[in-house]
């Protein structure tokens, strides 16, 4: 049987399957004080621990990295391995309590190794019935027997098992049923957020369900969660993640042309630091030109002109609004505008932009001059520079805009864009998210 990575386990738990929310059979059993350093380094573990111990110093760790720990999650590699040191030298007697198994679960859930776990299992582990049910359910979602895990998984309420397994496998769950049934997918990424506030699992699922309700039917609970999202895990590892899907989502609205949309995020963008806002809107302004949008291209410029502190930012914001009016009859005044900008102050595709509004203006403008005869004349000459720049943009735009209509993110764990985070949590060798 060939082991993969699920592809829900590499991105995530990546998406974050861990919760410092203990066991309650285990609540009053202390995390051993040399797993876990004061930075998220660890030591290795006694093997003689028991693995719900064990498992317990992971979900320690892994806590810290939703609130912003890099070195947790550096960290997260060596415990896996520890962790499975642990598993390997246990009394076969052990697993036949229900928090060592269901700590072999939560070690799965959260990016384990299955080989280690299927070598318990096969070595006779007096593991109870209900037990080996739950293991054998994460060993499959583990190696990719997405059927399996869901017959097996499937007959656990989330909701009435302890915390921090319940909230990790009501997040697999939603993996597992994220193609088969959206409905109860979203309904397991609820219940993910609810079982264990404040932890990896709840910004993982949080930022999950955020793209899951990116479209204009959704607008206002994307803004509510994404809001939430900011308030709760802005200092999250996977912050970034989350914006930079933030920026995709807002400029395919941009590129759309409509600008109420636009408006209706706002509350969202004032959640940003104010660089970070100024810098979307100047995103957003540059792709609405590039993609023929002048009032989405105004609006957002006006956006990023009002917050910039320096003259190279409202150049550019200059530049963006310019550029929105070359191809209308506000084309005489965006030609002067073009050509007042102070050039030292704009990175060289934004000078490239330069170049083809002004093709773009002097064109209209001599449309205008001539009142409107020759129409054909109006806009760059088909083999000229400024229009290949801009048949290159917008050929670059729709394959942009494609990609982002798939609804794949970095959060489905079938998704190649989530190698690249995948590869920040630790994973066996040879495998892939």
């Amino acid at each position: 049987m060939s082991v993969r990575r699920p592809a829900a386990l590499a991105c995530s738990l990546v998406l974050g399957l861990c919760a410092p929310t203990m066991v309650r059979a285990a609540a009053a059993a202390p995390v051993p004080a040399a797993a876990v350093t004061g930075e998220g380094d660890t030591k290795p573990l006694d093997p003689a621990l028991a693995p719900f111990v064990a498992v317990r110093a992971l979900q320690t760790l892994q806590d810290r990295i939703a609130h912003g720990n890099t070195a947790a999650q550096a960290a997260q590699g060596r415990m896996l391995d520890h962790i499975a040191e642990v598993f390997t030298a246990a009394n076969p007697l052990v697993w036949k309590e229900s928090r060592n198994a269901n700590a072999a679960a939560l070690y799965l859930f959260s990016a384990g190794h299955a080989t280690v776990v299927r070598e318990v299992l096969e070595h006779d582990a007096a593991f109870t019935p209900e037990g080996r049910r739950l293991v054998e359910g994460a060993l499959a979602y583990a190696e990719g027997q997405d059927d399996t895990a869901r017959r097996l998984l499937g007959s656990f309420d989330p909701k009435s098992l302890p915390p921090a397994l319940g909230g990790h496998l009501a997040l697999v769950m939603a993996t597992l049923l994220s193609d088969q049934d959206p409905g109860r997918a979203g309904a397991m990424l609820d219940a993910a957020r609810l079982i264990v506030p404040g932890t990896l699992v709840e910004e993982a699922a949080l930022r999950r369900q955020i793209f899951l309700v990116a479209d204009i039917a959704t607008l206002d609970k994307f803004t509510a969660l994404s809001r939430q999202y900011i308030r709760r895990f802005r200092n999250s590892v996977f912050a970034s993640n989350f914006k930079g899907r933030l920026t995709s989502f807002a400029v395919r609205l941009a590129v759309a042309g409509d600008v109420e949309p636009l408006t209706r995020l706002e509350p969202v963008f004032a959640e940003l630091p104010q660089a970070e806002r100024r810098g979307l809107y100047l995103t957003l302004a540059r792709d609405a030109v590039l993609a023929g949008r002048p009032e989405a291209a105004r609006y957002a410029a006006a956006r990023a002109a009002g917050l910039a502190p320096d003259s190279a930012e409202t150049e550019r914001a200059r530049l963006y609004t310019a550029a929105a009016g070359a191809a209308s009859d506000a084309a005489p005044t965006a030609r002067s505008v073009l050509a007042g900008l102070d050039s030292t102050r704009l990175t060289p595709r934004d000078a490239e932009l330069r170049l083809a509004a002004e093709a773009v203006a002097d064109s209209v403008n001599a449309g205008l001059g001539e009142r409107g005869q020759d129409a054909d004349r109006v806009g760059p000459p088909p083999d000229s520079s400024a229009a290949a720049l801009i048949e290159r943009a917008h050929r670059a735009m729709e394959a942009g805009d494609a990609i982002l209509a798939t609804g794949v993110g970095a959060d489905d764990p079938r998704s190649a864009a989530s190698a690249t985070t995948a590869q920040t949590t630790a994973a066996p060798a040879g495998t892939k998210p």
